[in-house]
């Protein structure tokens, strides 16, 4: 019986020990700003595509992979954000990381996106803006500076305080 009375004892101290509430999340700090690194990329049209030509355009640089899951599934919401914030002056630039042209065309018209697609297939630009994983967007203001990034799956909230910092809207 005092086995079991201690082990009661317990279980109940343990029990009152998990219904404190947690301290809110806050978010995590923002990155001092810093000045986007330079690159020039092959896009999906045979042309080429560089940080310079979005001078004086708010710009939001996402880099992902086609079998990255949360890449594809915070696709959606990039497109749909894109679309709504496009006749503000908000440009979009999707950098896939490390894949084929055939691969990547294949996806995008498969699943009828019409943001610009960068191909980072030796993985320079991936280096120089110190992405460690996949996916990671980046908010750039119209001066070339990041604000602010974000890693991991993109969510509306994520975006529309992304593009404050940027636009200061």
């Amino acid at each position: 019986m005092r086995t079991f009375s201690i082990a009661m004892a317990l279980c109940l101290a343990l029990a009152a020990a998990g219904c404190e509430p947690e301290p809110p999340m806050e978010a995590p700090p923002k990155p001092k700003p810093a000045p986007a690194p330079k690159f020039k990329l092959a896009d999906l049209e045979g042309g080429q595509v560089a940080l310079s030509d979005y001078a004086g355009k708010p710009l939001i640089v996402n880099f992902w992979a086609t079998w990255c899951i949360p890449c594809i599934e915070e696709m959606p919401e990039l497109e749909k954000f894109y679309h709504l914030k496009r006749g503000e002056g908000l440009e979009l630039l999707m950098i896939n990381v490390k894949e084929s042209h055939v691969l990547v065309e294949k996806f995008i018209r498969r699943n009828n996106f019409s943001f610009t697609v960068a191909l980072d297939e030796e993985g320079k630009a991936t280096d120089e803006f110190q992405v460690f994983g996949l996916p990671c967007t980046f908010f750039i203001d119209k001066n070339g500076v990041i604000l602010n990034r974000h890693m991991g799956r993109i969510t509306k909230e994520i975006l529309y305080a992304g593009y404050g910092d940027i636009t200061g809207k």
